[in-house]
C-alpha cells in the first residue's frame, strides 16, 4: 500500500497539492488528468524521485525517508514515461539492474529469467537497448520494475502502455493485474481511458495540481467527472459503459 498524506511539491511556478490519498494493496489505481494536470509529478513524488516540500509517501506505515535504499529498493520500483535510452547495456543487463543492491544469489537470476520471459525479451537478452523500438525499451523497464520488487511491493508507472501496440498493451495490463491481484499495488498514469475502466480497482483524479476525486473505478471513470476534468463531453459506451469523449459517439 502506497498513501500519500498532504503531500505538496513546488516546481517553479507550478504546485502539486496538497494531495491525500491510498493506492491499496490488491488493487490497481489509475491517475487520471490532462496534459500538464501534475500527473508525473505525482508519481515522481510518490516514488521518492522528487523531494515534497510538505507532507509524506509512505509503504504501509513507514515513510519513504526512513527506510534504507536497499530495502526500499524491494519494496517500490518506478518506470518514468521517459525511459532511459541511450545507455551502453544490453537488455538483460538493464533488467538485471534490478537487483544490483542485492548479493548475485539463485533467487535474483530467477527473478530477472522471469521478467525477462513475461515480457518476451529471451530473444533480444544480448541486443543493446539503444538498437530497441521505443515499444521494446518500454517493456525492458518494465522488466526491470517486475524483477526489482517483491511480489507484495508497489509498482508506479507513469504511462506504462504508451508506447505499446494493442496486443502489448491489453498483455502488460494483463501482468499488472495479475502483480496487483497477487498482493502487490499498482499506482499507473494512464489517458487510455477504455483500458482504464476495464482494468482499474481505483482512480485518481487530478487536474491543475489538485485531486479532483478518488475512489472505486466504477464511481470516479464516469462521463460526469471526466467532463468536468477534461472540458470537454463524455458519453457511456456499450455493455460496459466505458467513457469516451461524446463526439466519437455522434
Amino acid at each position: 500500500m502506497l498513501n500519500c498524506d498532504a503531500l505538496q511539491v513546488s516546481l517553479g511556478p507550478f504546485t502539486l497539492g496538497p494531495i491525500t490519498a491510498i493506492a491499496k494493496c490488491a488493487e490497481v489505481t489509475v491517475v487520471v488528468g490532462p496534459n500538464a494536470s501534475g500527473k508525473t509529478t505525482l508519481l515522481r513524488a510518490a516514488a521518492g524521485v522528487l523531494q515534497p516540500q510538505a507532507g509524506t509517501v509512505s509503504i504501509g506505515n513507514r515513510s519513504l525517508d526512513t527506510w534504507p535504499r536497499g530495502e526500499l529498493s524491494s519494496q517500490l520500483a518506478f518506470v518514468d514515461q521517459h525511459i532511459a535510452t541511450d545507455v551502453p547495456l544490453s537488455v538483460e543487463q538493464v533488467v538485471s539492474l534490478a537487483r544490483l543492491r542485492r548479493s548475485h544469489t539463485a533467487t535474483s537470476v530467477r527473478r530477472v529469467a522471469q521478467a525477462m520471459t513475461a515480457l518476451s525479451l529471451d530473444e533480444l537478452r544480448h541486443r543493446p537497448l539503444s538498437t530497441l523500438s521505443i515499444g521494446q525499451r518500454q517493456r525492458v523497464h518494465l522488466a526491470r520494475a517486475l524483477a526489482q520488487i517483491e511480489p507484495n511491493g508497489v509498482l508506479v508507472l507513469d504511462e506504462p502502455t504508451a508506447a505499446l501496440d494493442p496486443d502489448w498493451s491489453c498483455r502488460v495490463w494483463g501482468l499488472l493485474q495479475g502483480f496487483a491481484h497477487n498482493g502487490g499495488s499498482v499506482l499507473a498514469s494512464v489517458h487510455d481511458l477504455p483500458a482504464a475502466s476495464v482494468v482499474a480497482d481505483a482512480a485518481w483524479l487530478i487536474k491543475g495540481g489538485q485531486l479532483v476525486a478518488c475512489g472505486a473505478q466504477r464511481d470516479i471513470l464516469c462521463p460526469e467527472l471526466l467532463a468536468s476534468l477534461f472540458g470537454v463531453p463524455f458519453a457511456a459506451l456499450g455493455e460496459g459503459l466505458l467513457p469516451v469523449p461524446a463526439w466519437l459517439t455522434a
